[in-house]
């Protein structure tokens, strides 16, 4: 019988549990997968733990399993799918379907999954893909990235930060990191930031200032919320542009708009769940991330991996913020 974790009361990481449940056979317009490798994102804490965003967590049942992304092969198929076939490998991220993945077999809508190329290890795909889909919205459109950017990442260390940095490097943007400890600063170095902070040691505003020559920077790209975001609107120059995209620290207090006039900033929110709602604009993102890992853009196989046994220590190091780089269950 296959493996799932379930999570029957919102709570601490012990919250979950794992039972034996088959999901049974595809629907129309679905397919049944034998996941090989499963990525653990952040949202997947703020779900089990009930401090999404309210929207978000009125949409949630109770009971449920947590996961928004996966690789496997094709087990079935149900009615209308003609796009993939028995013995397909295939990948799904989709932030518009964000709970789920935390199971050896689970059936998912065929048009949000794509084709993985041979050359990319499930691995690497579970590790990168939703939060390269992700950082793919946030600087493809929230802010276009060019070369000559100056951009302030904060949390530069994490899943998400070591993609945007190492992409953004790539475009010729150069990087200012924000990390909590020394040895983070190092990797944050390592995988294409320019400069790293280390914001529990120094001023990050005034650092970024002195970095910047006091021009402050292009964009400030912010998955960490309320412990950072005031205080990074002064290190953003004039007509600059703050794109929220997280809160692992906890939810951003409101803003009076009157707080952007002074330097004529401009502010944005990503959501996953928004950008990739449509599922042309889901596939391209998606094929773009693709093309980007077979281009080199990301360093491959430095993530943590854990058994679908131990999710509940992959949770409790990855809010307790132990964890560099992304982390993946493998069932």
């Amino acid at each position: 019988m296959p493996r799932t974790v379930i999570v029957e009361e919102l709570g601490a990481a012990d919250a979950m549990k794992i039972v034996d449940l088959d999901p049974g056979m595809p629907g129309p317009g679905e397919v049944r997968i034998r996941q090989t490798a499963i990525g653990v994102n952040f949202a997947d804490v703020h779900y089990r733990r009930g401090t999404a965003p309210k929207h978000s967590m009125a949409k949630l049942p109770i009971p449920f399993t947590p996961g928004l992304e996966g690789v496997g092969f094709v087990e079935a198929v149900g009615e209308g799918v003609d796009q993939f076939k028995v013995g397909d490998r295939i990948a799904y991220a989709s932030a518009s379907l964000t709970i789920g993945a935390y199971a050896e077999v689970r059936l998912f809508p065929a048009e949000r999954c794509f084709i993985l190329p041979d050359d990319i290890r499930d691995i690497d795909a579970a590790a990168l893909l939703y939060r390269a889909i992700t950082v793919q919205g946030i600087i493809r459109q929230c802010y276009p990235v060019k070369a000559g950017d100056w951009i302030l990442l904060h949390a530069a260390a994490g899943g998400i930060g070591t993609i945007l940095s190492q992409w953004a490097s790539h475009l010729g943007a150069s990087v200012i990191g924000t990390v909590s400890a020394p040895e983070k600063a190092e990797l944050a170095l390592s995988n294409g930031c320019a400069h790293a902070i280390v914001h529990t040691q120094e001023d990050f505003v005034a650092r970024t200032l002195e970095i910047t020559n006091g021009k402050g920077v292009d964009v400030c790209f912010d998955g960490v919320g309320i412990a950072v975001f005031v205080d990074s609107l002064r290190a953003i120059r004039r007509y600059g542009t703050m794109v929220s995209f997280g809160q692992a620290s906890g939810l951003v207090d409101p803003i009076d708009p009157i707080e952007l006039q002074h330097e004529g900033l401009y502010l944005t929110k990503f959501s996953g769940g928004t950008y990739n709602d449509d599922v042309d604009e889901y596939q391209a993102r998606a094929a773009d991330v693709v093309a980007a890992i077979r281009a080199g853009v990301f360093k491959l196989g430095n993530h943590l991996t854990y058994s679908l046994e131990d999710v509940v220590q992959a949770h409790i190091d990855l809010e307790t913020r132990k964890t560099t780089g992304s982390l993946v269950l493998v069932p």
